[in-house]
This record gives structure tokens, C-alpha cells and sequence, in this order.
């Protein structure tokens, strides 16, 4: 008993001394609090080593080391790193085109407030380069006050109506530069179109 108190007590005392030489020789930068958590967690280590060893005397710290290592080259770590990647890419995806559709419609109502905007952004995502594409940016300019109702189409089969009418003159220009200049994008991407209120 005594033996093992005077190794653990000499373990801790190493490893303060480890830690203090290695604080003394780090640069004061950023990387410095993240150098002193994880000596932080190798003194708990060495703390409560000898003492999980009283509650459980098979505990072993490189069993449970060497599993965590294992499970983390596994392939069901891969698996697993994997879902979460694609997961995480298609939400950073929703977010970036929810985002960029806000930031045109602000932009385009400061420029030109006497229109209301909708925005329609495709985000596509470059996994060979791990970026974010703009692929097309659809713009609908609604002008205030009545509108005139497009002629509507009936069929047997169905039922439609055109509300689009593309903005090729002087005002879609104007969108298509401001945008390719705010989203540093081509204006061959922008499609600026008129919605019938």
C-alpha cells in the first residue's frame, strides 16, 4: 500500500513537473489555452488512476484507451463520420441558400426600394474541392399596386397560369449587375423575372 501511494504521489509530482516545463516553453499565442486543457486532462489522468483502481481492480487505462483508438479507426467510426459529414453538408447547405436569399433581397431593397424581391438560390456543393457553388439565382421583382391576371390556360388535364415574365430590359440588368457584383458570381447564373401580384 505504501509503495503504491509513494509511485502514484511520484507520478503526480513528474507530471506537475512536465506540465510547468512545458507552459514555460509554449509562445504566448492562441494555442497556448488549448495546450494547458489538455495537460489539465493528463494530471486528472494521473490523479484518478490509482484511484478508480480502489473502486474496480481490473480498471486499466490503456484497455479503455486502446478501445476508444479502435472504435475511432473502425469502420463503424468511418460509418458514423461519414452520416454526420452529410448530414452536416446538407445543412450547411440550406443555411448558406437561406442566407445568400436574404442577403439579395436586403441588398435589392436598399438599392431599389420601390419593388418587393423573392429570391430562389441552388447551392451546390463541390466535394473534390469541399466548396460551396451558387448554380443559378432566380430574382422575382413584384411591382406594387394591381397587376393585370395573365391568360390563364384551362385543359382537361390540368390547369395553369404563367406568372413569370423574364426581366430582359433596363431594371433586370440592373439586379443582374448589382447581385453579380454583391455574390461575385456571373450574370449568366441570374435569371431576373417579373411576378404578377
Amino acid at each position: 500500500m505504501i509503495d503504491s501511494l509513494k509511485v502514484w504521489v511520484t507520478n503526480i509530482a513528474i507530471a506537475i513537473f512536465f506540465i510547468t516545463a512545458v507552459e514555460m516553453i509554449l509562445p504566448d499565442n492562441s494555442i497556448k489555452k488549448y495546450a494547458k486543457f489538455v495537460l489539465g486532462i493528463m494530471l486528472i489522468v494521473v490523479i484518478i488512476n490509482p484511484i478508480m483502481k480502489v473502486f474496480d481492480k481490473n480498471f486499466n487505462l490503456d484497455s479503455y484507451s486502446s478501445k476508444a483508438t479502435s472504435y475511432m479507426e473502425g469502420s463503424a467510426s468511418k460509418t458514423d463520420n461519414e452520416k454526420y459529414k452529410n448530414i452536416n453538408i446538407v445543412n450547411t447547405t440550406q443555411n448558406f441558400k437561406k442566407n445568400l436569399e436574404n442577403e439579395c433581397i436586403t441588398n435589392l431593397k436598399e438599392a431599389y426600394p420601390e419593388n418587393k424581391y423573392n429570391a430562389d438560390i441552388k447551392i451546390v456543393y463541390d466535394s473534390k474541392k469541399g466548396t460551396y457553388n451558387i448554380n443559378t439565382v432566380e430574382i422575382g421583382v413584384v411591382d406594387e399596386g394591381v397587376k393585370s391576371v395573365k391568360n390563364i390556360e384551362i385543359n382537361t388535364a390540368s390547369v395553369s397560369t404563367s406568372n413569370r415574365e423574364i426581366l430582359q430590359d433596363e431594371q433586370g440588368n440592373k439586379i443582374r449587375k448589382l447581385l453579380s457584383s454583391k455574390l461575385k458570381v456571373s450574370n449568366d447564373v441570374i435569371t431576373v423575372y417579373k411576378l404578377n401580384s
